[in-house]
């Protein structure tokens, strides 16, 4: 199976890292719940811009990730990240990927905050793994499965092609019934 997988909120722990680095640093007092409010605001443009390197190096992986994604890899999935990140920081996130122990996944593509849907169709993406809601309802609205990785901020979101999973165990246990179900 073709699996995309998103970096931040899925792999890397770097929400709740992000929040607590902004709320200290620029005086704010944004919670998790609050999450898609903050995207897009001028003081979080401004301090993400600021402090780059603790927010990208900083984090550290999803409880579990390390060796969900190495379970996929060695179990013949074919991978692909798919992020909202820039690629001039590619190095960076291949770096803090290697850091972490992650496989080695050779297509990664970094969209910069754009739409995710036309990678993940170009790719052949069979199923993503994804946080973030507006994410998640365009790649569903494509007819590409979701697997959600549950936090505060999506727990409304509601569509047929989306299952919600509260870890990577609940993932890596979704991947298997659906590889079962199509051989």
């Amino acid at each position: 199976m073709r699996i995309g997988l998103d970096l931040d909120g899925v792999i890397v722990n770097s929400i709740p890292a992000w929040i607590a680095l902004m709320n200290r640093g620029a005086g704010t007092s944004f919670t998790l719940d609050e999450l898609p409010e903050t995207y897009g605001t001028p003081v979080l443009g401004a301090f993400c811009d600021e402090h780059q390197i603790e927010m990208l190096m900083l984090p550290r992986p999803v409880d579990g990730a390390p060796e969900a994604v190495a379970r996929l890899a060695d179990g013949g999935h074919d991978l692909v990240v798919i992020t909202a990140r820039a690629a001039r920081i590619r190095r960076m996130t291949e770096g803090w990927l290697d850091w972490y122990g992650f496989p080695t996944i050779g297509e990664m593509h970094f969209l910069e905050g754009r739409s995710k849907v036309a990678s993940a169709l170009q790719a052949g993406i069979h199923l993503m793994v994804e946080d973030a809601p507006n994410n998640a309802l365009a790649l569903a609205g494509a007819g590409i499965p979701v697997l959600l990785f549950g936090a505060p901020y999506n727990a409304k979101l509601q569509h047929p092609l989306i299952h919600r999973c509260d870890g990577w165990a609940e993932v890596l246990e979704q991947i298997e019934r659906r590889s079962a179900l199509s051989a």
